[in-house]
């Protein structure tokens, strides 16, 4: 009869744990249900701070004005407690004043009540020091319990969380692996998660300005997330998690583009996969061989689409955007060895490829129809006509396009024209 009974207590206290902890942070932190996610259709960029005010926010604050920007801070209520002014300044500078929480505790450490009575606690404390209420929440490292839920529905919250997180927190994080990494991953409605206490940030204080800069040559304003307009497609995000995913995993640069603007294309180092090809330059094009792989810039592939006259401007952003792209890979020692560049297209037209220099081979097996898979949802989540684009490219095959780094360069390689417009 006592097993009886430890087996259901037992069973009540896994019950209890699923309802009160597990289920509503995988619901509402990880599948981000209800939580703020930025429109991908606006160049902007989510800058948000956590866990203070503390020492270095000061700095940090210094910077952002420098850098002529302002951000969202998540801050912990006792600790805006300590620095009144600071706090009022910020705010009186156009900062966003956010909620992180009352402590700097996880909800996993906190009774469901404790959560609920601590964020109204933190939002009473941050209203009395700003003489506003706080719109945005980000718990402490995103957990989530049900009584943080039910504050987030009883005080009207949006819960905020973030796309790219640079780890800024570690020791061995150096300012310039903070700025290469937020602006390599950064797109369109994305937010980063930065620290201003919580310990020693001198290292994200010095990587704010090249961040930005760097930010803004791939198009992207940086600024708070109230700044940014809210997209509520859950498709949208969950794509937005995978391109995330893959830039980072193919180590996938971004090339600026020299007239200002999103950028038209991006380019990672990998080593050739296909089937042996002659180049144009007598050499042949062997698997393993190191390789420049091309991607097309999805938020200019989204902008061209809304357009009726987008294929003639594609190209002619396409051309521009090679002469970038010629240029990068120059300046870059780690494509100083590839053999050639290319990718694959659905977009097999046979003139405009010939005109552009590059020459095309068929794509066969599990690749064309993995690859046919892929860009045709690519079409469908970034065209202006969305899901409707999917007849229209059914009977499209993939092809890929290659052309030598020796005639590539000769071809493209040409001091750029300067940028029309800076952001």
């Amino acid at each position: 009869m006592e097993r009886v009974w430890f087996l259901i207590a037992a069973l009540v206290v896994v019950a209890c744990w699923l309802v009160f902890y597990l289920l509503p942070d995988l619901i509402f932190h990880h599948l981000q249900v209800g939580a703020f996610a930025g429109s991908r259709s606006e160049p902007r960029f989510g800058l948000t701070f956590d866990d203070g005010p503390g020492p270095d926010t000061e700095q940090i604050v210094e910077q952002l004005k420098a850098a002529n920007v302002q951000a969202t801070f998540f801050m912990i209520s006792e600790r805006a407690g300590s620095h009144p002014e600071l706090v009022r300044r910020m705010a009186g500078d156009g900062h966003e004043i956010a909620l992180h929480m009352r402590r700097h505790v996880s909800a996993f450490l906190l009774w469901p009540w404790q959560s609920f009575r601590e964020i109204g606690r933190a939002l009473d404390d941050l209203e009395a020091l700003t003489g506003q209420r706080p719109r945005f929440f980000r718990p402490p490292w995103g957990h989530v319990n049900l009584g943080t839920w039910l504050a987030i529905r009883r005080y009207h919250l949006i819960p905020v969380f973030w796309n790219i997180a640079p780890d800024d927190w570690r020791a061995d994080r150096r300012p310039e692996w903070i700025s290469h990494y937020v602006v390599q991953l950064a797109q369109p409605g994305t937010v980063v998660v930065l620290h201003d206490a919580g310990g020693p940030r001198q290292r994200t204080a010095d990587a704010l300005l090249p961040m930005v800069s760097g930010l803004r040559s791939v198009g992207l304003e940086p600024g708070p997330v109230g700044a940014m307009t809210l997209d509520r497609s859950f498709l949208r995000r969950a794509w937005t998690w995978w391109e995330l995913r893959f830039t980072r995993g193919w180590d996938i640069e971004t090339i600026p583009n020299s007239e200002g603007g999103e950028p038209y294309l991006r380019i990672g180092r990998i080593r050739y996969q296909g089937h042996p090809v002659m180049l144009a330059n007598g050499q042949t094009l062997t698997p393993g061989a190191p390789f420049g792989e091309i991607h097309f810039g999805n938020p200019a592939l989204s902008q061209f689409s809304g357009r009726a006259s987008s294929g003639l401007r594609a190209l002619h952003g396409v051309m521009r955007a090679l002469v970038d792209l010629a240029n990068w890979i120059e300046e870059h020692p780690d494509f100083r060895t590839v053999e050639a560049v290319g990718g694959v297209t659905l977009l097999d037209a046979a003139h405009t490829i010939e005109k552009l220099g590059f020459q095309r081979v068929p794509v066969h097996g599990w690749t064309k129809w993995s690859m046919w898979f892929y860009l045709t949802i690519l079409m469908a989540v970034y065209h202006k006509d969305g899901w409707k684009t999917l007849k229209r490219f059914r009977d499209l095959r993939p092809v890929m396009v290659l052309m030598d780094r020796e005639n590539f360069l000769g071809k493209y390689a040409k001091p750029a024209s300067p940028r029309k417009k800076q952001r």
